[in-house]
């Protein structure tokens, strides 16, 4: 247990794609690869969907503006 690194997410939070990342499960992982794969290839995702679908068939709770600011990073990184 690194304490520093606990310290830092007590006063941050935890951030960026290692938290959206951190949340899938390995039951979910199929459809996040493939989404994931989508969203490279140019594919426009809806975040409020992407939310939805986790929600409901996985039982995955990640924020729409985290899942927004994840695709929208992939998205970018393509470029």
């Amino acid at each position: 247990m690194d304490i520093e690194q606990l310290l830092k997410e007590a006063s941050e939070g935890k951030r960026g794609a290692h938290f959206v990342e951190s949340k899938i499960t390995k039951e979910a992982m199929p459809f996040w690869i493939a989404l994931k794969d989508r969203v490279k290839d140019g594919v426009v995702m809806k975040p409020y969907v992407v939310h939805r679908l986790l929600e409901e068939h996985f039982n995955i709770q990640i924020s729409e503006s985290a899942i927004r600011k994840y695709l929208k990073k992939l998205e970018t990184s393509n470029d």
